[in-house]
Order: structure tokens, then C-alpha cells, then sequence
């Protein structure tokens, strides 16, 4: 896909995360883990490290600039 690239690439990627860290599971793995339903490799390989308070914004806010970016405005 970045090889047939028509314009500029923006890349984002968080420290401590994994790719789980885009799915809702960024906010219900630490839950899971406070339970004693996943351990803490388990979380930390399905989401990484980082805190669903610094995970969840920046990653709505990521979508939300992808969607103003590339969708047209309302009329």
C-alpha cells in the first residue's frame, strides 16, 4: 500500500503499545486483569504497557483527525 502512496503518509505509533491498543480492549484488559481474569503478560501482550488514560484519547483522536482528513464535510 505505501509503495502506490498518492500523497503524504502520516505514521502513528504509541510507546508501549501494541496493536490491541486500537480496539476496545485497550480499556477492558486492565479491568480483566484487576479481576484475576488475565495476567499481566497477557495484557501486556494484547495491549502493551501503556495506561488506558493516555491510550484511549490519543487514539480517538487519531481516528477523529483520520475521518476530518480524509472524508468530506457535511453540507
Amino acid at each position: 500500500m505505501l509503495a502506490h502512496r498518492h500523497e503524504q503518509v502520516r505514521r502513528r505509533q504509541l510507546a508501549h503499545a501494541t496493536h490491541g491498543v486500537f480496539t476496545d480492549y485497550a480499556a477492558f484488559a486492565p479491568q480483566l486483569q484487576a479481576a484475576g481474569l488475565m495476567t499481566a503478560a497477557g495484557r501486556n501482550s494484547l495491549v502493551g504497557t501503556i495506561d488506558p488514560a493516555v491510550s484511549v484519547p490519543l487514539v480517538r483522536s487519531e481516528v477523529y483527525s483520520f475521518f476530518v482528513r480524509h472524508l468530506p464535510a457535511p453540507r
